[in-house]
């Protein structure tokens, strides 16, 4: 009865500290730039949604034509690269003496859950690109017979 008391108790410090570490995650991410001046890069904005069977991305990617975005998955992570139709200037502030010019989007994402990217789906329309991603089959239910 104790031994059991105490894995209890050992889980939920796993869980919380898991918790605290996603948390610092995501306030790293979000205090940092969304543009990285030497790959002359912009970061999109973008949504993560999850269902039972699929994780759906959604990037904002407007000045872009289809064909120049590139898309790479792995089971763990989705990156995409797409290059502006125009370079965009920023008026006003230099970066290093020089001006700032972004020339892409470029954004690298670590996915919810475990994914099958071979069967990974994506569209683009109105300057939105929407990937699907289905969700890798955890086990099988093998039926006696």
């Amino acid at each position: 009865m104790a031994f059991r008391r105490i894995s209890e108790i050992v889980e939920e410090i796993r869980r919380e500290i898991r918790r605290l570490l996603e948390d610092i995650e995501r306030d790293l991410e979000l205090n940092r730039p969304m543009w990285d001046y030497k790959s002359k890069s912009l970061e999109p904005l973008c949504t993560i949604e999850e269902s039972e069977n699929e994780v759906i991305v959604t990037f904002d990617l407007p000045m872009v034509d289809k064909n120049n975005i590139k898309i790479n998955a792995t089971e763990d992570t989705v990156e995409i690269e797409a290059q502006l139709k125009e370079g965009f200037k920023v008026e006003g502030p230099r970066y290093l003496g020089e001006e700032l010019r972004f020339t892409c989007f470029r954004k690298v994402l670590r996915l919810p859950s475990k994914v099958d990217p071979m069967k990974a789906r994506a569209s683009f329309r109105g300057g939105i690109l929407e990937i699907r991603l289905p969700k890798k089959v955890k086990g099988y239910r093998i039926k006696i017979e």
